[in-house]
């Protein structure tokens, strides 16, 4: 029924083309089919399409560029590539793409997580005008990398087989980490020792 009314909305040769969650109802694996046939679709009658949805995967595949609201109130206009690497706020941060925030602590120009001092450190640059109680990191699950020696300690609390990924969740204190590895690069058990690496940090206000 929706490739059908896909069909219909194409035969009168439309100049903007509205759809609004057209593959909400539909199971993964023609959901994805489905993006192809749109996508291709568009390229080959040229076509604008306002294309509206929750699902960041789906926008992220469809899009020349991203326009990321949060109650009826414009937060970022830009490319997909640069809504992902460098979101203007915490919600977009949060919003597109898995993330992790980390309530932090600074003390002699250090960064520890939040009541985890004995933890170590995070190398991170902070902003000359930082004030602590208002900031907090950001970081995406795949750009944290575990340590054979060093790095922020911490234990795995739990693991999840993805296929391809392994999702694991890690504690530092009492915060959680989150952390996804390709399985080839070797596997760790829940309730093993870790360090950790962050290769992309960011700093966003704690209420934002």
């Amino acid at each position: 029924m929706q490739r059908i009314a896909l069909a219909r909305a194409i035969a009168i040769n439309p100049v903007v083309m509205l759809l609004d969650e057209p593959l909400s109802n539909l199971v993964p694996k023609l959901r994805e089919e489905m993006r192809f046939e749109i996508k291709d679709l568009q390229k080959k009658f040229g076509f604008t399409i306002i294309y509206v949805t929750h699902d960041q995967a789906e926008a992220m595949a469809l899009s020349d560029r991203m326009l990321v609201m949060n109650l009826g109130v414009v937060q970022q206009v830009d490319t997909p590539m640069n809504i992902y690497n460098h979101p203007v706020n915490k919600f977009v941060f949060s919003f597109i793409g898995l993330s992790n925030f980390i309530p932090v602590e600074i003390s002699e120009g250090k960064v520890y997580v939040e009541g985890a001092r004995d933890c170590g450190s995070i190398p991170a640059e902070i902003p000359g005008d930082i004030k602590e109680k208002e900031m907090i990191l950001a970081c995406r699950p795949s750009e944290v990398e575990f340590t054979h020696g060093g790095g922020l300690k911490g234990i795995i609390k739990r693991k999840v087989y993805l296929g391809d990924l392994i999702d694991y969740r890690i504690a530092v204190g009492e915060v959680e980490i989150r952390v996804q590895k390709n399985r080839r690069k070797g596997l760790l058990k829940e309730g093993d020792p870790c360090g950790l690496k962050f290769n992309r940090l960011q700093w966003y206000k704690r209420e934002d």
